[in-house]
């Protein structure tokens, strides 16, 4: 009897493994993946955002924006941060690019070379000349916490924080003994880059740089130009330069580059007005409709890695032209800006119901632990949302932890994967995962929207 048993969970489990799970989830398939399919006649002029709130949006935003060259010392990258980093990863060597296991050796070269125990030996202001990132140690190598598995190892590199545009103001706040690297922050985080991706700037650079009126590039991989149609650097959403002058069909900026003295220089730039716009553009559903299509099915990219988006990078990126500052972690975006909505404690129909009925389309952010979405309205009853995720947390019959794949930004319910048979109970369900949501309004500005 127990051998018939044993034999029949088996063959469950063998016919379990062998099941073919669709290519697709059912959300991604069912719901047309275009934001103006969801956007009707009658609110396609709405504005979004009273025209007060999004000026002091925009003001704040250049104030942020611009800050880390008005420091004169760490604000982000404190020295406990810094050592922090190198802590961790001792105790987590990981594993490296070949699927193999960092060796002590390894970290103790890149410690040598960061010496932290003159931390921080640098204290200027500097520009980006090129789109880098934001390395948690002075390496390019990444390291994963196994050599296998998709939540664990590619392209889950641990080392990277963060993409960062070219031409955007940093501080130096220390540079490595081979000169090769400097730590530096941005307006929303730290991180190492490479030498060659930073130009120190002077005060009549920063003068003219912070001039008060702004370009936002609206289209992705978008070219700017020379006069003479020559080729300076590739920009995406999202990114600002200063706004020199406006022509037919062209927006004229400025942009940096890295002269032999690794000073900045300035080159005047042209961009075409199908690619970019005025910051900030006026938030009204169609403009917000617009901008979101820009970033539908673009690939998951963690930290930003190859030139794509994680979720609260696209997030980020979506409110910039609009002049929305947000910070980079999801966790911040939720909870540093605009008014907090805990859902914390209420049952799944529970919270769907108070994001329906408080949720601002294009304007409120969803968040669980990991993951922020952006709340787009309601479709037969049910809120959607736009977001950029990696996947769908499974559990088969064994136990064994896997995703889904999605792997791109999406139109979803706030039950994608829910068709899944393996969908892991806990873990897989994101309206029952989801504890908070944020409007991106301040309440004494929202509580005069409403009158």
């Amino acid at each position: 009897m127990k051998t018939w048993l044993l034999l029949f969970i088996g063959l469950l489990l063998s016919l379990y493994g062998c099941m073919t799970a669709p290519e697709t989830i059912k959300d991604v398939v069912d719901l047309r993946q275009d934001h103006t399919a969801y956007l009707s006649d009658a609110i396609k002029d709405r504005e979004i955002i009273a025209a007060k709130a999004q000026t002091q949006f925009d003001e704040d935003y250049n104030i942020i924006y611009f800050s880390v060259w008005h420091q004169r010392e760490p604000f982000y990258a404190l020295p406990e941060r810094v050592h922090m980093d190198f802590i961790k990863f001792g105790g987590n060597l990981g594993f490296g690019e070949n699927k193999l296991k960092h060796s002590k050796d390894w970290l103790k070269k890149l410690k040598q070379n960061a010496t932290l125990g003159s931390y921080p030996n640098a204290g200027y202001a500097a520009i980006t000349t090129r789109n880098t990132s934001l390395r948690s140690l002075p390496t390019q190598r990444p390291h994963f916490n196994s050599a296998n598995g998709d939540s664990a190892s590619w392209p889950f590199d641990n080392l990277q924080r963060s993409s960062v545009p070219a031409n955007t103001p940093v501080f130096i706040c220390h540079v490595s003994a081979d000169k090769s690297w400097a730590l530096v922050e941005t307006s929303f985080t730290f991180g190492w880059i490479p030498a060659e991706d930073y130009a120190k700037v002077d005060a009549d650079f920063i003068k003219t740089w912070e001039a008060g009126r702004y370009a936002v590039i609206t289209k992705d991989q978008t070219s700017i130009l020379d006069d003479g149609g020559n080729f300076i650097l590739k920009a995406s959403l999202g990114h600002i330069f200063p706004l020199i002058n406006e022509s037919a069909g062209k927006l004229e900026v400025l942009t940096a580059f890295a002269d032999k003295n690794n000073h900045a220089g300035i080159k005047h730039g042209f961009v075409s007005l199908d690619a970019s716009a005025v910051k900030p553009i006026r938030l009204t559903s169609s403009a917000a409709v617009k901008i979101a299509n820009e970033l539908i099915g673009e690939p998951y990219g963690w930290g930003g890695l190859y030139g794509n988006r994680d979720c609260s990078s696209m997030t980020r990126d979506f409110f910039a032209p609009f002049g929305i500052w947000l910070p980079r972690h999801s966790e911040d975006q939720v909870k540093e800006v605009g008014n907090f909505v805990n859902l914390q404690g209420l049952d799944p129909e529970q919270k769907e119901k108070t994001i329906l009925e408080k949720g601002v389309p294009y304007l409120s952010l969803l968040w669980r632990k990991g993951h922020v979405m952006l709340y787009i309205g309601e479709n037969n009853g049910r809120a959607l949302i736009f977001h950029n995720i990696w996947g769908i947390r499974t559990k088969d019959l064994r136990g064994k932890e896997g995703r889904k794949i999605i792997g791109q930004a999406v139109i979803t319910t706030l039950r994608p994967g829910a068709e899944l048979s393996f969908i892991d109970p806990e873990g897989g369900s994101l309206l029952k995962a989801i504890t908070a949501m944020n409007i991106l309004l301040p309440e004494k500005l929202e509580s005069e929207q409403k009158r």
